[in-house]
């Protein structure tokens, strides 16, 4: 009998996977996770990813010290945590842009960036503090018509979605009439053809990289940088397309 719970706990042991950390910014999940089950099959190991805003999720693998790929909603993340060291090898996987989002036939009429200071309309953004979205909404805002214009939107802000999938919630059950967000998830298929995309001029809203990166305190590294390799490779872009993330 000791002999058989042996041995059965030696087959559970050798079937047992390893497990690899991926930190994703929840606008990017879509598209890594299909990258993740074709890795998963190639390197029989389970690959686990955790979404969030990029800012939280940068807090949360720093302190951990735990994990493996990190792929936030904007390059900014990379660019500024770069000094810290824990974050390595890294490459281009495609960009994403801001777009004004409205409901299908744009029932208010929404047109421009102007738009968001009208006192008709019900105006979200993502927060901030925590996602990239929010972070980068702020910029495209200044950019547009400096700090005052900005400050006008932010009174006019109902409320802060916590990231770009809360967004397109709020908007679907019409809680809100516009704002700004990640203009690949309106193509989700979860979102098609019940958001409709209004275009902001790229030099307001440029093209945002997306970069994913390898944490150096890794415990898979290999098999990381294969992950990485692959979502940078023609057959990777060609996934991310899919879900409306372009390449340049």
């Amino acid at each position: 009998m000791k002999k058989v719970i042996l041995l059965i706990l030696f087959t559970l042991f050798l079937s047992a996977k390893e497990e690899l950390l991926f930190y994703c910014g929840i606008t990017m999940v879509k598209p890594m996770s299909k990258i993740a089950s074709i890795i998963e099959k190639k390197h029989n190991i389970k690959i686990k990813i955790i979404q969030g805003g990029s800012g939280d999720l940068y807090d949360s693998l720093s302190s951990s010290k735990k994990g493996d790929l990190y792929l936030p909603g904007s390059s900014s993340y990379i660019k500024k945590h770069l000094k810290e060291g824990l974050l390595g090898y890294r490459k281009y996987v495609g960009y994403n842009q801001l777009a004004l989002f409205v409901l299908p036939n744009n029932p208010k009429n929404v047109k421009s960036l102007d738009d968001l200071i009208r006192e008709d309309l019900a105006v979200s953004l993502g927060n901030p503090e925590t996602c990239s979205m929010g972070k980068e909404s702020v910029k495209v805002l200044k950019r547009y018509k400096g700090e005052t214009f900005l400050e006008k939107v932010e009174d006019n802000i109902v409320l802060y979605a916590a990231d770009s999938r809360d967004f397109n919630q709020l908007l679907k059950f019409k809680q809100i009439d516009t704002g700004l967000n990640w203009r690949a998830t309106a193509f989700f298929p979860e979102n098609k053809g019940k958001i409709k995309v209004i275009s902001v001029d790229e030099k307001y809203a440029p093209k945002k990289k997306l970069i994913l990166t390898l944490l150096t305190f890794s415990k898979h590294k290999q098999i990381a940088i294969d992950f990485i390799n692959f979502a940078a490779s023609k057959e990777g872009k060609k996934i991310m397309k899919s879900y409306g993330f372009l390449d340049e």
